[in-house]
């Protein structure tokens, strides 16, 4: 490697052999070469340079056998050569390898350098060319006059490195160097002074400045100039650097805008406090840095950050005594000059911030004690807390406003995830992508390491990791990392807690649904106050009064952390609760079957009325079903005297979906050839019936009548004829129906429950107003309602009044009709009866037309769908598509006419010729 030196002596050195390059003559010849090397030097300007006003007497040759003498010795470099260009000569060589070029372009990169770590190093690059004075060993005029220029430029890049290291923390450097002298200039000795104020001497550094001042003032007649005013304001202040500690906002960061709004409204005024709370991996950290960063212009004093490791899987949390001692390091204290004790280090602290419009951010932080020491002073500082823990005593004392972080939404995670990812890549595998968005929970954390995983193996599909979520949620968002790891995030939370609620974390993790009550959650855990020290850890949260929820990752990671023998107890405990309950609301839901039901566990809870009842019931449903579907073995029994007491509930309710998936469970488990198996068999067959799958109900429901038959059970009897009948009216078979209304009919009365009775007479009334016997229905009708009024059973007369209103309209009774279809309307919306809504909707719609006819079948049709019913759907269609016609909208009419037929030939019912001919369709 060639260097050509001129900022010490002149020298040539190649391969790191400094070369003899001649006499002071021939070195200067090679300087100004070196000087302005790549452009041609006229020979007149050489010789002027070389010798000034004292030139040989023929200069020309002189010149001309040094640069021979310079050609021979640099012919063997590589790259460097003097030619002859016009009248002078030229050193054709890259000017980086000259020193002083060098020198400059460092020093022009470092001043154009926004990153101030990067434009230091560049200056000590540049400066550590430098061997001492310039062109050392010549002297000439010229030679004179370019070192005085090339020694100014070596000042003005010495003091913008030191400007630099006042910047950045390296005030130490700056008192390394040599005290400037009067002659260094109000610069350097502005910055000898900020750098002792900043050493934490501001005696010092005042002592500094009168010296200064007086010396401006005797050999100047001046004064200090803005910038030493400047840093002497400041000592006098007792400011002292302006900290920039907030770590680099995330570039993944989206979505979140409600909540920086939040920020900016809560953080608005001088001196607030807000806390960012909520579970871990869900951006509280992005969510305080990225406000903090666009923020900070609000905070010219600057901005003190620490991260408190307050749940941190690695380490232990960071003592506020450590952070104080930190910050106040960074507001310029000099370690030997901190107090001994917390407490003067905290007093010092608050005094230093008192009068400085500084933010604080303390992220991580374990609970309020953690955080109270490092409150700054006075009332112009701002703080930004986040933490996992609730930090009610903050906000209590003082006067903190809270920001609970929820999960992000569908659109805020699908909006990060394709930041991470790309929005072509989740369009490429739709259905992929919403699985993972979906298993991933909305946590900001759990999407990150999905797009880490992505990062790493760019050509793995989305599907294959869908899948990995659909095995082991928590395995595969395992990073190995204690940092970035779910378990070891969720972990770090727990450890945080006493035992006792530590202990209860780790039962909810078997809620098997969405949420829990406080009753059911008391009886799993046996103490319920527990709950809300979870809550205060945000590892748990009452989305609702008295209700509580579990995020579905953090559930997975408690389910984990039990051993069987405490999960089998605890399931128990809780199924019991859930029996008693159902059994208690079921005693008022529907107070005239008591015989359906097998007597619950234990006592249950106290409902003032059936409306309670059945508000409860609407609560615990879903965690009910995902009990019993979630059972071990040991529990069967429970399973299927769940699906027993439940039965009538999910009938009346039209929940035929979870009906069917209940009942199946407990069918399975219930043992062949009991009467258990014979009451799941007829209540599996029943909701197929409703979900219009008429053949698998009918193979249900022959098992469940042989049962009965074989075991005398007449209640079971009863129930099934009367289902088969419905299947056989349904299909128009009247014949086959109206045998086993009867035969129901004779069973419910050897039961000798009227109840049953009052039911069995209801069908066959409405068997013969499907038959066209409007006034036969009437019959069995009345004395059907008549059972109903004896019981004050609403259950009972809410049908018998709608059926009633369909014989009415058969018999052209108008008045009648709508009298009784407003009452069984006003009675199935009271009891929560959306089966009877559905059929009584769909049988007064049959009685109106135009306009009118296609607003109620409408309503039937949205009900019909959300429940599942696909014969009251196809009634529904059927009724639209005659109602469109009646107003003369065929192409709608024709839409529902279409979907009638679908329905009708999935039912396999005889409707279908009639919708072929008004469709104008062939067999």
């Amino acid at each position: 490697m060639v260097e050509l030196r001129v900022l010490g002596a002149v020298e040539v050195v190649a391969g790191g052999t400094r070369l003899d390059v001649g006499p002071a003559r021939q070195r200067d010849v090679l300087a100004v070469l070196m000087l302005d090397a790549g452009r041609a030097v006229p020979a007149d300007r050489l010789v002027d340079r070389v010798w000034g006003e004292r030139p040989p007497r023929q200069p020309k040759n002189s010149l001309y056998a040094y640069v021979s003498r310079l050609r021979s010795l640099l012919g063997a470099l590589d790259g460097v050569t003097i030619e002859r260009e016009r009248d002078g000569y030229v050193l054709v060589a890259d000017p980086l390898l000259v020193d002083v070029h060098r020198f400059e372009h460092l020093v022009r990169r470092a001043k154009a350098t926004a990153d101030d770590h990067a434009a230091l190093a560049l200056y000590d690059e540049a400066l550590s060319l430098w061997r001492g004075t310039p062109l050392s060993e010549l002297d000439s005029p010229w030679v004179h006059g370019v070192r005085r220029e090339l020694e100014r430029k070596h000042e003005t890049a010495v003091l913008d490195r030191d400007d630099l290291r006042l910047r950045t923390g390296g005030h130490a450097a700056v008192l390394a160097r040599p005290a400037p002298d009067g002659a260094s200039g109000e610069r350097a000795a502005a910055q000898r002074i900020e750098a002792l104020f900043l050493d934490g001497r501001p005696a010092d550094a005042l002592r500094e400045y009168e010296a200064v001042r007086a010396r401006l003032a005797d050999e100047l007649g001046a004064d200090p100039g803005p910038r030493l005013r400047g840093v002497h304001e400041r000592i006098l202040a007792g400011g002292g650097p302006e900290p920039r500690q907030l770590p680099a906002a995330a570039s993944s960061f989206s979505g979140r805008a409600v909540e920086l709004a939040a920020l900016d409204r809560m953080l608005a005024p001088d001196g607030a406090v807000a806390v960012v709370t909520g579970a871990g991996g869900l951006g509280k950290t992005w969510l305080a840095v990225r406000w903090a960063t666009d923020h900070a212009s609000r905070f010219p004093d600057g901005q003190l950050y620490v991260d408190l490791r307050g749940f941190d899987p690695a380490h232990e949390p960071v003592p506020a005594e450590r952070a104080v001692r930190g910050f106040l390091g960074a507001l310029g204290v000099a370690a030997a000059s901190i107090p001994p004790e917390p407490d003067g280090q905290g007093a010092l602290y608050r005094s230093l911030t008192a009068r400085r419009r500084l933010l604080v951010v303390l992220d991580n932080a374990r609970d309020t004690r953690h955080v109270t020491p490092l409150l700054p002073g006075g009332s112009s500082c701002s703080v930004l807390v986040t933490s996992r823990h609730e930090l009610g005593g903050l906000l209590t004392t003082h006067g903190a406003s809270a920001l609970p972080l929820r999960t992000l939404d569908e659109d805020q995670a699908r909006e990060l995830l394709a930041h991470k990812l790309g929005a072509a890549r989740l369009a490429d595998e739709p259905e992929a992508a919403r699985e993972i968005l979906d298993r991933c929970g909305g946590l900001a954390l759990a999407l990150a390491i999905v797009a880490a995983r992505v990062a790493v193996q760019p050509g793995r599909r989305l599907a294959a990791l869908a899948a990995e979520l659909r095995e082991s949620r928590l395995d595969a968002l395992d990073t190995g990392e204690l940092t970035a790891s779910l378990r070891a995030v969720f972990d770090a939370s727990v450890r945080s807690l006493s035992p006792a609620a530590a202990s209860a974390f780790r039962l909810l993790g078997l809620v098997p649904a969405g949420d829990i009550g406080r009753a059911a959650a008391t009886a799993l855990l046996g103490d319920a106050r527990t709950l809300r020290a979870l809550c205060a850890a945000s590892l748990l949260e009452e989305h609702l009064p008295g209700r509580f929820r579990m995020h579905d990752l953090v559930k997975l990671y408690a389910a984990e952390l039990l051993d069987p023998a405490t999960r089998l107890a605890a399931t128990t405990r809780l199924f019991d609760h859930y029996l008693s309950g159902a059994a208690a609301a079921m005693d008022l839901f529907s107070p005239h079957e008591p015989y359906l039901r097998p007597p619950p566990p234990g006592p249950g809870p106290s409902f003032a009325n059936a409306r309670e009842a059945r508000a409860w019931l609407d609560a615990e449903r879903a965690t009910m079903l995902a009990l019993a579907t979630t059972a071990p073995e040991t529990l069967a029994g429970h399973v299927v005297r769940l699906s027993a007491t439940l039965w009538r509930y999910l009938y009346v309710g039209a929940h035929h979906h979870e009906a069917l998936t209940l009942h199946t469970a407990a069918s399975a488990v219930a043992g062949p050839g009991t009467r258990e198996r014979g009451f799941e068999a007829h209540a599996v067959g029943k909701a197929l019936i409703f979900l219009g799958r008429f053949d698998e109900a009918a193979s249900q429901l022959d098992e469940a009548l042989a049962l009965a038959v074989a075991q005398r059970n007449d209640v079971l009897e009863s129930m099934a004829r009367n289902s088969i009948a419905t299947i056989a009216d349904f299909r128009g078979n009247r014949p086959a129906a109206r045998e086993q209304y009867d035969l129901a009919l004779a069973a419910a009365r050897r039961t000798g429950h009227a109840l049953l009775e009052g039911i069995a007479l209801c069908n066959i009334g409405e068997h013969h107003r499907w038959c066209g016997d409007h006034q036969k229905a009437l019959e069995y009708l009345h004395r059907s309602g008549r059972i109903a009024e004896d019981l004050d059973s609403a259950g009972l007369g809410a049908p018998v009044l709608a059926a009633l209103g369909s014989a009415y309209a058969g018999l052209g009774h108008e008045e009648k009709a709508d009298e009784h279809f407003r009452r069984a309307l006003e009675f199935a919306r009271a009891g929560g009866n959306t089966n009877l809504e559905v059929t009584a909707l769909n049988d007064l719609a049959a009685t109106k037309s135009g306009v009118e006819a296609i607003s109620l079948y409408g309503k039937v049709l949205e009900l019909a769908r959300r429940s599942g019913h696909l014969r009251e759907r196809a009634v529904a269609h059927r009724g639209l598509g005659l109602a469109h016609l009646g107003v003369g909208e065929s192409a709608e009419a024709r839409r529902h006419l279409e979907a009638a037929l679908a329905a009708y030939g999935e039912l396999r019912a005889p409707e279908v010729e009639e919708i072929r001919e008004l469709l104008g369709t062939p067999a």
